[in-house]
């Protein structure tokens, strides 16, 4: 596994960064440019992606969960929190579920457990089919555009993207699309936090699924945002992580409904808002 030195100190916690089928942890960097100051944060490319050797054998959500795990070992890390974006919420997932004495909390940037649209599932179709019928070039531009927000951005992620094994592009997505996961989600018990781009109507819908699915879950919309969370709402996206696992280090941060009320206006503040009960927040 290619692993990107891990960068901060980790004195706030281990995080574990998880990427979508096609791309490279390299979606990460904005994210970890600002979570550095009080974490450590571990990029790294699945099997087949990027840098990382394609492996023996197909390529599974447990698979890639089990290399999650061995990640922290190598790493010498006892317990880690994940963050995923996009369809990097199935490993992320499944990684709670079978492996949660060293994954104590998920966070799911524009995340779901079950593709059940006809545009989200096409569009993964699409990339199977594409990974097997087309050269990886096409793949990786589109995949790369989708996500970029600038020039270089745009570069940077192709570039990366198309090192990659295309028969484990076609491994990876296939593992989400064929999942099942949603049955399962409820047996999580670690604390998850949801985060969302309000003008992302579709991500909402999955993420409010999330939120009723999961015993212990937080779900916020950032306002004006779209889907593309980790490339485009970096700072945002970071606060809100920043704030969460603090309260999760320090429970006593959030021990009245005074205080709170104070960490949801300072979030307020940055544009973004609970949704939760009051729903969906467009």
């Amino acid at each position: 596994m290619h692993v990107h030195e891990p960068a901060g100190s980790g004195s706030g916690g281990t995080v574990v960064c998880v990427h979508p089928p096609c791309l490279t942890s390299r979606l990460f960097s904005g994210i970890e440019d600002q979570l550095m100051g009080g974490h450590q944060v571990v990029r790294w490319d699945i099997r087949g992606h990027g840098s990382s050797e394609s492996g023996s054998g197909r390529l599974s959500l447990a698979m890639i969960a089990e290399d999650m795990r061995r990640l922290l070992d190598e790493l010498g890390v006892k317990q880690a929190y994940v963050c995923a974006y996009g369809a990097g919420s199935f490993p992320a997932l499944t990684a709670l579920l079978l492996h949660p004495d060293r994954f104590i909390g998920g966070m799911l940037l524009s995340g779901s457990a079950s593709y059940t649209d006809i545009r989200s599932r096409s569009r993964l179709q699409a990339s199977y089919i594409s990974s097997i019928l087309a050269p990886k070039d096409p793949i990786a531009f589109k995949a790369a555009w989708n996500e970029a927000r600038t020039r270089s951005e745009f570069e940077a992620l192709r570039s990366e993207a198309r090192l990659g094994d295309a028969a484990r592009w076609r491994d990876y997505t296939a593992a989400c699309l064929e999942s099942g996961l949603e049955r399962r989600v409820r047996q999580i018990k670690q604390p998850v936090l949801l985060l969302y781009g309000a003008k992302d109507t579709l991500g909402g819908q999955y993420a409010g699924r999330l939120h009723r699915l999961l015993p212990q879950s937080e779900l916020y919309g950032i306002i004006g945002a779209k889907g593309q969370l980790a490339t485009h709402e970096p700072i945002t996206t970071s606060f809100v992580m920043s704030q969460w696992m603090a309260k999760q280090e320090h429970p006593e941060l959030a021990d009245t409904h005074e205080e709170r009320e104070a960490l949801l206006r300072e979030l307020a503040e940055h544009g973004v808002k609970e949704a939760g009960e009051r729903g969906l927040i467009h």
